[in-house]
This record gives C-alpha cells, structure tokens and sequence, in this order.
C-alpha cells in the first residue's frame, strides 16, 4: 500500500506526459522504473519543501525520525496530524507532478531555448512519428492537410485528429473536419463534397500528403489549391525559351 500511494506521483506524471507526446512503446519493466523515477523526485523535493517550512515554524511537519524509530507509538499519538500532513503532502505532489508532466511550463521559457529542445527532440527521440512531427510543427496555426490516395483520389480539409501510436503502419487513420474538397481519380478540377462535415483516411490507401500552416485568426481561411493533375510528372512546367541573340 505505501508503494503504490509514494509511486502515485509517478503515475499522474506520466498520464498527464501522454497527453502531449507521442506514443510511445515501453517493456514493463521501463515503465514501472520510469514511474518509480519520476515518484521518488517528486516526493523528495516535496517532503524537502515541506521540512524547510516546518523549520522556519511556517507550519507542522511530523518528525520522521521518530516516525522511523517508533512508527507505532509515534502515529498513535499524533495520528490525526500525520494523516493531514501525509494527505496535504501527496495531493501537493500529484499537482506538481501534473504541472511537471503537462508541460505548459516549456511555454514560458525564452523562444530560443525552446527552439533547441524542440530540435533536439526531433533528432533524438526514436520513437516520433512523422505524421506528430508535421502536425506539430507550428502549434499555433491551422494545420490544413491535402491527402493524395493511391488511386488518385484527392481529400482535403483542416486535421481534425490524427493517430500517435509511434509504429508508423497501414492502420493508422487522420480525420479531416470543415468543407472537404475531393477531387475524383483522373480529373483535374476539385469540388467542396455537399453536406459533408468530416471523414476518416486511413494510412493504408494514402500514396502522400501536404500540410499547410494557416493562421487562426482568419475566420474562414482559404484552403490551399490542390495539385491539377494526379501526377505531378504528367504536365511538366515548359523551359523558358531564351532571347534571340542570347548566347546562353
């Protein structure tokens, strides 16, 4: 019981990461460390907190020597104050580790600092997938992604969600949400489908996809033209003819 209250901490970190990561493929015996970890630094900084304010008369803390020396005699006698503590103490460390693990705090930090950790991330990290990486690109713009199919079909339409499993494979699926252009395979002029509000694209039939970074603040932001042609080689842009008397 102690265990899982001191690793509880670890727990809610971890929860409240996954919110905002990509997923991630861990053995269980990562996982139980990695929980474990993130406890034990949590509770250390909280309990060390929590005792420089009790030795500066600032509030009660329990004395953890006897609490170690004598458990049984010490916690009957001052049981109701310990509880408090102890109750006080885990819901301060699950906040932290919350705060800790949402990651709002990165938001604060100077933009060139961020710049370098998003960098070093994306260099680093094994486990991202490209889809995470393109959609999270600019966070505070409008992602509008165009999806070219494998047999020519072009979808498009601003990303409503998108898979994190880190696996990149076939069952993988994006939705697309507001006025969805489709053009059909083998024609070149692209519609707004009538009464059609969001679809589903699964990775298994997607040959490629762009992404546009629109701004929020636009109320209705004009979507990108899609490609003409559903081969990109079959109308090639002609050379510019030089001048006459132009040697090169």
């Amino acid at each position: 019981m102690l265990l899982l209250v001191l690793a509880l901490p670890g727990y809610v970190y971890h929860r409240a990461l996954a919110r905002h990561v990509p997923g991630r493929v861990y053995t269980a015996f990562q996982e139980l460390v990695s929980i474990l970890f993130a406890s034990v630094v949590v509770d250390v900084v909280v309990v060390a907190a929590l005792e420089a304010g009790s030795r500066l008369d600032l509030w009660f803390s329990p004395s953890f020597r006897a609490l170690v020396g004598r458990p049984q005699a010490y916690a009957t006698v001052h049981f109701d104050a310990v509880a408090v503590w102890g109750a006080v103490a885990m819901a301060i460390a699950c906040a932290l580790a919350y705060a800790a693990g949402a990651g709002r705090w990165s938001k604060s930090l100077p933009r060139t600092v961020r710049q370098r950790w998003d960098d070093r991330a994306r260099r680093l990290e094994p486990q991202i997938s490209s889809w995470w990486l393109l959609f999270r690109e600019h966070p505070d713009a409008e992602v509008y992604v165009g999806c070219v199919l494998e047999d020519g079909t072009y979808l498009a339409g601003v990303l409503h969600s998108y898979s994190r499993v880190p696996m990149e494979h076939g069952d993988r699926e994006l939705t697309l949400r507001g006025d969805i252009l489709y053009r059909p395979p083998g024609e070149t002029e692209a519609s707004v489908l009538p009464q059609v509000n969001a679809v589903a694209v699964s990775a298994r039939r997607l040959s490629f996809l762009t992404v546009s970074y629109l701004p929020r603040e636009t109320a209705e932001p004009s979507p990108p033209l899609p490609p003409s042609s559903p081969d990109p080689i079959a109308d090639p842009e002609p050379l510019p003819v030089p001048a006459q008397g132009d040697s090169s």
